[in-house]
């Protein structure tokens, strides 16, 4: 099993992630492109002390761009794995 500061780098606090947290009890992480939905699960489980119910993972390829201080070469920006964790009712993750 690979340790938690391995598998999860941040919490997300976006619009949309406080609303998800808010309506329907689920938390978003980002998380690093190699972490499976398992090691994902134990390391939450692990970190925090709730109990999982569901892990969805999404993958953000790297956009095309323009880097203007390389006289306009074309670079690519990072690739970003995120993770949507689902807890059990009544468990709750404290991100402030």
């Amino acid at each position: 099993m690979k340790e938690p500061v391995n598998v999860i780098k941040e919490a997300l606090l976006t619009e949309k992630a406080t609303m998800l947290s808010s309506n329907l009890n689920q938390y978003v992480f980002s998380v690093y492109p190699s972490a499976s939905r398992t090691n994902i699960k134990n390391s939450i489980e692990k970190m925090f002390g709730v109990s999982v119910l569901k892990v969805n993972t999404l993958t953000q390829k790297p956009k095309a761009k323009r880097d203007r201080m390389r006289r306009n070469q074309k670079g690519y920006s990072a690739l970003e794995k995120k993770a949507i964790i689902t807890l059990k009712a009544g468990d709750s993750i404290d991100l402030a």
